[in-house]
């Protein structure tokens, strides 16, 4: 039989069963619908996370995390007056920290861009504001440092000098509070919210405490000249404040009592920008060889791919089982047709038509409902993906309208290309396999008996 006849003599059967190829077509098309929008909803999620973990550094930035000695560089007790280190019997605890001398040798690495330092405010600091009060994160930085990272300025500049400062874009809104509205969580009303206050040249003051060894409490007040904001990344740099880092190197040493020199007794965390991607894989190979495992993006986007690839195959398995129902009702179908056409099929053998050929109709015609199904199936689940990203971009809209982050784009439902064409697929193999057993019986019939048959 050729193709053509066959298809030919399969629109003609399924034209001749309209209503009840449309009813069985359309559980398929339910199926197909679910499997499109639930392993797009999984989809759209890793696209989100994928771009939040990029955001904040992209693909080529490693973060070492380094331990730092506070024995004293000039003589004094260990740990800075913060008390004995863990592990010291009578001798130097040993680990290797990340002093001016690994950083030549980090920045000698090939493939590396770039490498700077952060050091942590290791005080108890308050940040105040006019009213407001808050405990941000704290960082000094070398000069050049937030350019490497590739930071950008919303306001004012990067270039930080003695008592200024930059701030992340989220600090004013998400570190800064009244203290008569303190409960972050609590959602006020539109007229009782308050306004964020624009940082941009206003003067910031850190109020630090330190114990003395008798309990007295000591407070320092350092004033801080915001000179720049930054751009929204989406990631840690949007809740940090940076300053020189000899301010806080300065500001450490007066909390711990002690002198504290980081080129020395180490940096607590390190930024490894690497050239491009390829290079990425290497040194975090020999940083970890170093002793130093870094943290990645990568690593989060390898371990967030992994999640999302078992969410996305548990939400397709479960859009399948109506599609599994949907196959129960297309071998309904093709019975029925059997029972209705048995003189029909009789005629064919007896006119020369082989078992192959019978099969290969009844299983065709399966696989056209299955087809249909998918079709129609693709159409819905598209346009289902369409609400669903209008009412989550209508959603996002009106927490940007309160003032809540704007750092996604509110495309919740993402199919990739794979997708449609996959759930079509699907749907013909779901239609030829609901399609096999009746297809058999159909080829199995005696044709005298089928000619008799009333």
């Amino acid at each position: 039989m050729k193709w053509r006849d066959l298809v030919t003599l399969v629109l003609s059967n399924l034209q001749r069963m309209r209503g009840r190829v449309v009813m069985t077509a359309a559980g398929v098309v339910i199926g197909t619908a679910a499997v499109l929008v639930l392993v797009s909803l999984g989809a759209g999620l890793q696209r989100q996370t994928r771009e939040s973990l990029m955001a904040g550094g992209g693909l080529t930035e490693l973060r070492v995390f380094a331990p730092v000695n506070f024995q004293d560089v000039s003589g004094g007790g260990p740990n800075g007056g913060m008390g004995p280190m863990p592990e010291q019997s009578g001798r130097e605890m040993q680990f290797q920290v990340v002093d001016d001398r690994v950083l030549l040798e980090l920045r000698a690495m090939p493939g590396v861009e770039s490498v700077s330092v952060a050091e942590p405010l290791m005080a108890q600091g308050e940040l105040t504001y006019e009213k407001l009060r808050g405990f941000p994160s704290m960082k000094g930085v070398d000069p050049g440092a937030l350019e490497a990272w590739q930071l950008q300025a919303a306001t004012g500049e990067l270039d930080i000098r003695r008592g200024q400062c930059v701030v992340g874009a989220k600090v004013a809104e998400s570190s800064l509070r009244d203290p008569d509205l303190w409960n972050a969580y609590q959602v006020k009303p539109e007229h009782e919210r308050r306004e964020i206050p624009d940082l941009q040249g206003k003067v910031l003051r850190l109020r630090l405490t330190r114990f003395s060894a008798d309990g007295t409490a000591l407070e320092k007040t350092v004033r801080l000249d915001v000179v720049g904001v930054l751009q929204q990344s989406g990631w840690q740099h949007d809740f940090s404040i940076y300053m020189p880092l000899r301010d806080i190197v300065d500001l450490n040493t007066w909390a711990q009592g002690r002198r504290r020199d980081p080129s020395r007794q180490g940096y607590a965390e390190v930024i490894v920008r690497a050239v491009d991607t390829r290079h990425t894989i290497e040194i975090e190979e020999k940083l970890t060889e170093m002793g130093f495992p870094p943290f990645s993006q990568r690593q989060q986007v390898e371990q967030a791919n992994a999640h999302f690839a078992t969410v996305q195959a548990v939400l397709g398995g479960i859009g399948a089982v109506a599609l599994l129902v949907a196959a129960f009702g297309i071998a309904n179908t093709m019975l029925m047709a059997i029972y209705e056409r048995t003189q029909e099929i009789g005629l064919m053998k007896a006119v020369g038509a082989t078992n192959k050929d019978v099969m290969t109709v009844f299983l065709a015609e399966s696989g056209g409902i299955g087809l249909m199904g998918g079709v129609g199936g693709v159409v819905l689940g598209v346009l289902v993906n369409g609400v669903i990203n209008v009412i989550s971009r209508s959603v996002l809209a009106e927490q940007v309208a309160a003032g809540a982050s704007a750092g996604r784009s509110g495309t919740v439902a993402y199919a990739p290309l794979w997708l449609p064409i996959f759930a079509v697929a699907f749907a013909l193999f779901v239609g030829v396999a609901s399609g096999a057993y009746p297809a058999s019986r159909a080829a199995s019939l005696s044709p005298i008996k089928a000619l008799k048959y009333e």
